[in-house]
């Protein structure tokens, strides 16, 4: 009959953190994103220009942790402020936010902090990670 595939023992992977936010921790950190300002971009009108580069420690949706399109995103910078970012970067915010934990997911060190460099282009908000 030839031979028999046989499943490999899964690999463990490690957890990622869920971490539960206190009525209290919630709390504030609705305050810091109700103080925060918007990001303010540069808008960028030839190739030689490029926009503003941030130390970023962290990219999240304000409120309860959950992702939607009705609640701003933000950017945690490394020296600790916040700044939100325009509602055209939320779709960017969320695939940075998934492409993150796939890579925790997999055993992978988290790509935060790192530089991202934002602005606007042809009136379009952008973010790259550099």
């Amino acid at each position: 009959m030839g031979r028999q595939k046989q499943n490999k023992p899964r690999r463990e992977r490690p957890s990622i953190p869920n971490v539960v936010l206190t009525p209290e921790r919630a709390q504030e950190h609705q305050r810091v994103h109700n103080i925060a300002g918007m990001l303010d971009l540069p808008t960028i009108i030839s190739s030689g220009q490029t926009g503003v580069a941030l130390d970023v420690a962290a990219v999240g949706f304000a409120g309860d942790g959950h992702m939607s399109d009705d609640k701003p995103a933000y950017v945690r910078l490394t020296d600790g402020s916040v700044k939100l970012l325009p509602e055209g970067l939320r779709p960017w915010a969320r695939g940075v936010i998934a492409s993150n934990l796939d890579l925790r997911e997999a055993g992978e060190a988290s790509m935060f902090p790192c530089r991202i460099e934002f602005g606007i282009i042809n009136g379009e908000a952008y973010a790259e990670v550099l």
